[in-house]
């Protein structure tokens, strides 16, 4: 690239970055106001551009002049993964926009349905200001040296250092001992990535006495980032863990401050927790529904994420204007779901296998709501006292009658593209 266009070009990032940075430190009303500007503009964009969103309108009788602000939102039917699939591309992509002039990114897939994403330029500039914005908060400086891995072959990018980073992007797929290797030589001051990518990392410094690798943090995303987890991070590499939830259907949704709150990029997108249909109660646990208020190319409104969060109406001490989720417990389909009805939590499930040293890799998976089956790899042998022991501790969270099935196999992570899910239940898309 020519000089004088990289340069005008990072001028231009860093005029987007400056702009949107001061947004996160508007009052609650203000960003209520660009949400609804926002709204507004992309509803009647949806309904005269995209056949997929005008023919829902249609049918619930709706006409863009009844959506004014966020409640009005809750008249427009959700859409879903699969409704979107189906109608890709010409029913969803909007006319003048196509692979050739836009962003193209590739869900993971962890959900068993991959969908392709077009972003237009508008909404890519400005969601990648928003992710700066993010790093920004959680501590990264323009100095710093940034370790990154990438889970998506599309993604991966050599080393690079320009005004706005200075990174090194490694796949994510490669052996944890050529991860920690290629760290140690890099050396950075962040690192980022999966956390069962970084558990194993971690597993391979503890083991090896490995003492040169300490970041100021490591900043987690693309899985849920269980407690357990992070204590074990943050034991090994001695620094913080920091948060992050995003998808490619709207970039960065949330992302945690050093005061440990989770941030809502509000003027970014719309971010609903729903059962049944409804707004819950803030503390209440909900299902994820979020509008992308930016990407023209391919609108995202009311879309089912399949993730479930609790919502706060506490502010942070940080002083940023941006809403708070107070959780983010992974996605539906994580949740074990009891004949009786009662949901359980993949928090309550993974401590025990985790912790366990017996345990080298566990998956538990149901397939229906009277039956568990866990896959465990012994690390050594697994006393026959430590297996009862672990299905006791299951036993006392579900406190109803569950069948147990253990499988011992020689592994379960498997090497390649796409997140690693430590539980899977076929019950839980039934909660919402």
């Amino acid at each position: 690239m020519d000089t004088t266009v990289e340069v005008i070009l990072v001028w231009k990032s860093l005029h987007t970055v400056m702009k949107i940075y001061r947004n996160q430190y508007k009052t609650s009303e203000s960003l209520r106001r660009i949400q609804e500007k926002r709204i507004r503009f992309l509803v009647d964009f949806a309904y005269h551009n995209s056949p997929v969103y005008h023919r829902k309108l249609r049918d619930a009788g709706i006409t863009p002049q009844d959506i004014m602000n966020v409640e009005d939102m809750q008249k427009i039917p959700l859409i879903t993964k699969e409704e979107i699939k189906s109608v890709f591309p010409h029913g969803i992509v909007t006319p003048g926009f196509s692979q050739d002039n836009c962003t193209v990114k590739t869900t993971s897939g962890t959900s068993g349905s991959v969908i392709t994403i077009l972003y237009d330029r508008e909404a890519q500039s400005h969601f990648s200001a928003i992710s700066y914005r993010d790093h920004l908060a959680q501590g990264l400086r323009p100095w710093h040296k940034f370790f990154i891995l990438y889970h998506d072959p599309a993604q991966l990018k050599k080393s690079s250092r320009t005004i706005l980073q200075r990174v090194k992007g490694v796949s994510g797929t490669l052996p944890e001992e050529e991860l920690v290797k290629e760290a140690r030589d890099f050396q950075p001051d962040f690192m980022g990535g999966h956390p069962s990518a970084y558990v194993a990392m971690a597993t391979v410094v503890k083991n090896r006495g490995i003492e040169d690798l300490n970041p100021q943090a490591v900043l987690l995303g693309g899985e849920v980032a269980y407690p357990s987890y992070r204590t074990y991070i943050e034991k090994v590499f001695r620094c913080r863990t920091l948060n992050k939830y995003g998808a490619y259907e709207a970039y960065s949704i949330a992302w945690e401050c050093q005061h440990h709150e989770m941030h809502i990029n509000a003027d970014s997108v719309l971010v609903e927790f729903l059962k049944e249909g409804e707004p819950v109660a803030p503390g209440e646990r909900g299902e994820i529904v979020i509008t992308n208020l930016w990407n023209k190319a391919m609108p995202f409104i009311r879309y089912r994420m399949g993730d479930v969060g609790i919502p706060s109406e506490e502010s942070c001490s940080c002083g940023r204007g941006l809403p708070l989720m107070k959780d983010l417990e992974g996605r539906a389909d994580d949740f074990i779901v009891l004949p009786s009805g009662r949901a359980v939590p993949p928090t309550r499930l993974i401590p025990p296998f985790f912790l366990s040293p017996h345990v080298g890799e566990f998956k538990i998976i149901q397939e229906r709501k009277s039956c568990i089956r866990i896959q465990l790899v012994p690390r050594g042998t697994l006393p026959e006292k430590e297996e009862k022991a672990l299905l006791q501790e299951l036993r006392n969270v579900f406190q109803e009658p569950v069948e147990i099935e253990v499988e011992k196999v020689e592994r379960i992570r498997q090497k390649g593209r796409g997140k690693f899910k430590a539980v899977i239940s076929k019950a839980g898309m039934s909660l919402f």
